[in-house]
């Protein structure tokens, strides 16, 4: 049955084991917001009600869960063990006694969350931000980044082989491996060998072999053709399309909306033009932030930068109730529709560098005072970029799939969001 709120109890054993327990500021201050009951009734609508079995883990313990799991970096294993032995992290959490859930129990309560609802959160989080005056909305920054699937460099020769051995494990697991199937192990191997080792100098020896294994892989589809269950039918459907886009490249033609992986489709090839790294494989991700806060995103590598900026302005008038001062962006966001936009909708100043030529007017206006402050300001949103993967998560997402995706970055921009929030409250 599901259950919304938890009481602490205060735990005997645990005061005399550690009489001068202290529990930090930050952890205090981020109690106080979460145990606002809008934030647990939003969060209650994604898990489902039943009147009948065992009663589920607390909606309001799910949230502390997720909130510490990604703070810290946690891994669900790792989120168990702390909570086993963290006195502080118990009180966080509302745990008292050996009411502890295991690390599966934690997964499954935690991969419940949807993005929207983190999102409301995130709006009702601002909204107590606004109400304490931590922030007044008088800025905006809009930038993009890239969260990378957690998956190994794609090559054809290895998504196929990937494909295959897929496919064999799942045939094995259901117990369904037909008569007569052959995995390719040694065939496969050989190949492989033959790509890493003298394909790398010869051309014509490595595509032999990419010619081969992409044969061994429609063997492998013909044999399982007639099998219906869903789980060897996505992976064939998904091999099906790697052999394909492999035989486009043999052919020398560019394959488009690219898979990259047997495991994460929705993963993407991203050029960002970086010099150590061209090319990311992952979801691109758009950020927007007020003075302190980031205040929305959006997970989508189909949206340019330029379509997201109204939606941007859009999201900002609705959470702080009028438009800012400055809005600032990289020229990436440039568009003469958005500039008038951002104008019409009441901005002073719109900080964002003109693509192209630019004509008397534009170069004295982008010599001003005024402009140079907005991109100063907007310069600052790389560090908050920075700070998100390196202490939250951002720079490679943990769980696979686009929900997984999207629970990953909101899960580590809501944990960003609170302790933000803590320290300023704190002074």
């Amino acid at each position: 049955m599901k259950t919304l709120f938890v009481a602490r109890q205060i735990n005997l054993f645990e005061q005399f084991a550690n009489p001068q327990l202290s529990i930090s500021e930050d952890y205090r201050i981020i109690d106080q917001i979460l145990e606002d009951e809008e934030i647990i009734t939003e969060l209650a609508k994604d898990f489902p009600d039943a009147l009948t079995g065992r009663n589920r883990t607390p909606v309001e313990q799910t949230l502390r869960f997720l909130v510490l799991k990604h703070q810290r970096g946690l891994d669900y294993r790792s989120l168990e063990r702390t909570l086993q032995v963290n006195l502080e992290d118990r009180w966080f959490c509302k745990i008292s006694g050996q009411n502890i859930p295991c690390f599966k129990t934690l997964q499954n309560q935690i991969s419940q969350i949807s993005e929207g609802t983190i999102k409301a959160i995130n709006d009702r989080v601002m909204a107590e931000a606004r109400k304490l005056k931590l922030t007044k909305g008088k800025k905006m920054r809009v930038d993009s980044t890239v969260t990378e699937a957690n998956i190994h460099y794609p090559t054809d020769s290895s998504l196929i082989v990937d494909g295959i051995r897929k496919i064999t494990k799942t045939l094995t697991k259901l117990k369904i491996v037909p008569q007569g199937y052959r995995t390719f192990k040694r065939k496969i191997r050989q190949q492989i060998n033959i790509i890493r080792t003298i394909g790398r100098k010869n051309k014509e020896a490595r595509r032999k072999a990419i010619q081969k294994l992409v044969k061994i892989g429609k063997a492998v589809i013909g044999k399982t053709k007639g099998f219906r269950r869903k789980q060897v039918s996505q992976t064939r459907n998904i091999l099906q399309t790697i052999i394909k886009q492999t035989e486009q490249v043999l052919r020398g033609e560019k394959p488009g909306d690219r898979i990259v992986s047997i495991h994460d489709t929705s993963a993407r090839p991203i050029p960002k033009g970086k010099a150590n790294r061209p090319c990311e494989f992952g979801q691109a991700v758009q950020i927007q932030e007020d003075e302190h806060f980031v205040t929305n995103w959006e997970i989508d590598s189909k949206t340019k930068d330029a379509e997201f900026f109204p939606k941007a302005l859009d999201k900002h008038n609705q959470l702080f109730e009028k438009p800012p001062n400055t809005a600032a962006a990289d020229r990436g966001y440039w568009s003469p529709g958005n500039k008038e936009y951002a104008l019409g909708a009441g901005v002073k100043n719109v900080s964002i560098p003109k693509k192209g030529k630019l004509n008397e007017p534009e170069k004295e206006f982008q010599n001003t005072e005024k402009f140079k402050k907005g991109q100063r300001f907007r310069a600052g949103g790389e560090a908050k970029i920075s700070l998100l993967k390196r202490q939250y998560g951002l720079g490679r997402c943990g769980y696979a799939g686009d929900k997984g995706m999207s629970l990953w970055i909101g899960g580590g921009i809501l944990a960003c969001n609170l302790i933000t929030m803590a320290r300023l409250m704190a002074g």
